[in-house]
């Protein structure tokens, strides 16, 4: 609830990128959650439009990050992400949680995690004193091209087993080098 709201907030506010929303679903719970929200909020701005509540654009893209352990065994899960693909939505998919995509900042291991717990365990090698309201934007934002090198080549890697979504992987930086592109500030300091 903390974690992946508070880095995305920090990561817009570094690159200056105000007209970017972050929002936080607190009641999602699941995976299904997140991209029923996602409907929901495209379907409340149109709503508003028509109605000439808001003069605010229509969403250019709506990504849905989340993280889920054993994706093969989930079948909310597979719902999540047929939905969202159906309805063009971005996805940046951590498993076995988004403390991965912290991981992979420092060491691109490819280990894969029993679950969030022992990644969350792991990641503590690197920030001793890791919780999941800790702010940790400071201690990566300098090391963010490594954590995207290291996830495209865990990625590159993993997809010779033909699972989507492996253990460990993450897509998080998909979003992360979309936000960058958006961001002069971005472009001229990881460019």
């Amino acid at each position: 609830a903390k974690t992946e709201p508070n880095y995305f907030e920090d990561l817009r506010r570094y690159l200056k990128l105000s007209t970017i929303q972050v929002k936080i679903i607190d009641r999602a719970g699941a995976p299904i959650g997140v991209v029923e929200e996602a409907q929901s909020q495209i379907e409340q701005r149109k709503h508003e439009r028509r109605r000439g509540q808001t003069s605010a654009p229509q969403f250019e893209a709506v990504w849905c990050v989340f993280d889920v352990e054993n994706p093969h065994h989930n079948h909310t899960f597979d719902q999540s992400v047929q939905v969202a693909e159906q309805n063009k939505f971005q996805l940046a998919v951590s498993n076995p949680s988004f403390e991965y995509w912290y991981i992979l900042h420092f060491d691109p291991t490819t280990r894969p995690f029993a679950d969030g717990r022992e990644a969350k365990s792991y990641l503590q090698r690197h920030i001793p004193d890791y919780n999941e309201a800790m702010p940790v934007f400071n201690i990566l934002v300098g090391l963010t091209p490594s954590a995207i090198q290291n996830a495209k080549m865990v990625l590159v890697n993993q997809h010779q087993d033909e699972q989507r979504f492996p253990n460990p992987s993450t897509e998080v930086h998909l979003l992360v080098e979309e936000l960058i592109k958006m961001s002069p500030s971005g472009r001229a300091h990881y460019g």
